[in-house]
């Protein structure tokens, strides 16, 4: 009777788990932006539905046609997709990041790329500003996050980053 009351112990410990495990990243809404003040700026908005929109924006080429142009993208990732963004937001450890990441240095910001990733759930958001010039370590994950990102906007978009 021991192994039993053991058995449905450990499956019901293995249901519970796996249940709070995969239902962190449920319902979220992930914007990823990276910008080069006064020259370009490409955002990202992922839906807690999959779907999502890209906008690239080329400050400095429409200043002299006088006429913005911006590449709009919208799409619905596929499950596998957007497992990928699932599991690479949750092992990026955003959460634990804090909120800015060389912005204390002086230096021209005009020529800077600041990448800025926020990820909300439920009521609760989480933002992280990035300057590139920054020598402040960051966590591998949220590197892997910003390059996975990256790569699916070129892939979606047709234009490399």
């Amino acid at each position: 009777m021991s192994k039993i009351n053991s058995l449905l112990l450990f499956i019901c410990l293995s249901g519970l788990v796996s249940c709070t495990h995969s239902g962190e990243l449920k319902d979220f809404t992930y914007r990823y932006t990276m910008e080069s003040i006064n020259n370009f700026k490409v955002e990202f908005r992922l839906n807690p539905d999959s779907t999502y929109q890209i906008s690239r924006y080329n400050y400095f080429f429409d200043k002299f046609e006088g006429k913005a142009k911006p590449l709009i993208r919208k799409g619905e990732l596929t499950r596998d997709e957007f497992n990928s963004f699932a599991k690479l937001i949750e092992r990026s450890t955003l959460k634990k990041m804090d909120d800015s990441y060389g912005f204390d240095r002086e230096g021209d910001v005009d020529n800077s790329i600041v990448y800025m990733v926020e990820l909300k759930r439920n009521e609760e958001s989480k933002f992280v500003s990035v300057n590139t010039n920054t020598d402040e370590p960051l966590p591998v994950g949220f590197k892997r996050l910003i390059a996975f990102t990256g790569e699916f906007i070129s892939d979606k978009t047709g234009m490399s980053e």
